[in-house]
């Protein structure tokens, strides 16, 4: 009740500020209202967490980034003799930090084979630099390759493009798309984890900015598990109780180090998660995204039940299972095409 009383003089001034100029509304965001402060926050924690990974073995958003750059370089024409100057000798620092050690996460993943092929292939290509930097590290990098070379293979990096006919058709494709409802009632048949992770290598599929990959999937797929997190989201009303499995899309921050890039971690996540959405349909399981409301205590909520880190922020859900068939669907019409589509001549 307290709350309640509470909420309608701010609620009454929000109206008032937000249709006035910008002034009223910085005003209002700087002395009433704390609804980007937890962004700010998070925002902060990861800088913070990113410097703090810097050389330490840890930092693999910095490799697949500058990683990532040195294979554009290699993409160019004409290639240049010389370039990464400015980053080669940390990320050449952070690969053998990275891949030392018993337990290094890198040499376990499927990653390093590109990494280590595109480091080789740039100290190939620049052969002929004569940046001292370069050549430095050219003779640090000769004796990492002495070490793991015999354990990676070469040839992951840059290559050419497919030009073939692609394995789906715009007519399959279209279909899927077409196909593809939010589906809010579920048999109480198990979805596999196999199809669980085909589904996921989709969507892990997607481009991400510089290929960092700022994101991760919660999947919980018991029924103790789905009620707790399905409890959490406003959007699972009226038929949580009976969804199959549930996926958390979860950004990182840690992966950037400057707050340019903190939305990075929506278009990355949801470009994803669309991914994702289209593993499961063309595996016959039906899909509901279930939207994430910038609420303090649901956040709070969901960061203790998953353990989230500070740095960390909850994107969307997704909830997934075989459709019920004799349930309804929305037929959620899109617009027109030429609703949505401008060609444009500047």
């Amino acid at each position: 009740m307290i709350s309640k009383i509470i909420k309608r003089p701010k609620s009454a001034l929000h109206r008032v500020l937000m249709s006035s100029g910008p002034l009223a509304r910085k005003v209002y965001y700087k002395f009433f209202s704390s609804a980007f402060s937890r962004e700010q926050a998070a925002v902060g924690a990861g800088i913070a967490k990113y410097n703090q990974d810097s050389g330490s073995g840890q930092d693999l958003f910095l490799l697949r980034r500058n990683i990532h750059m040195l294979e554009k370089g290699l993409t160019m024409r004409p290639r240049r003799d010389s370039f990464g100057h400015d980053y080669i000798e940390r990320t050449v620092r952070s690969f053998a930090a990275a891949s030392s050690g018993e337990g290094s996460s890198l040499m376990a993943s499927t990653e390093v084979h590109w990494m280590y092929s595109v480091l080789h292939d740039y100290f190939e290509a620049t052969v002929r630099s004569t940046d001292p930097r370069v050549q430095s590290l050219r003779g640090t990098f000769d004796a990492l390759s002495v070490e793991l070379g015999p354990r990676l293979e070469l040839g992951c990096g840059p290559h050419t493009p497919s030009v073939d006919v692609p394995p789906v058709g715009i007519e399959a494709l279209t279909g899927l798309a077409e196909r593809r409802k939010s589906v809010r009632w579920f048999t109480d048949q198990p979805v596999s984890r196999e199809i669980v992770d085909r589904a996921i290598r989709v969507g892990a599929e997607s481009p991400t900015a510089c290929n960092r990959q700022p994101y991760r999937f919660e999947v919980v797929d018991d029924p103790a598990s789905v009620a707790k997190v399905a409890a959490i989201p406003m959007g699972t009303n009226g038929y949580r109780d009976q969804i199959a499995g549930l996926v958390v899309v979860v950004g990182d921050l840690s992966a950037f180090f400057d707050e340019r890039d903190r939305h990075l971690i929506y278009v990355d996540g949801c470009l994803a998660a669309m991914g994702l959405v289209y593993g499961f349909e063309a595996q016959g399981i039906g899909t509901c995204c279930v939207n994430w409301p910038d609420i303090p205590e649901k956040e709070a909520a969901m960061a203790s039940l998953l353990g989230l880190s500070r740095h960390e922020r909850v994107i969307m859900l997704l909830a997934y299972g075989y459709a019920d068939a004799t349930a309804l669907v929305p037929n959620s019409a899109k617009k027109d095409l030429a609703a949505v589509r401008r060609f444009r001549k500047l």
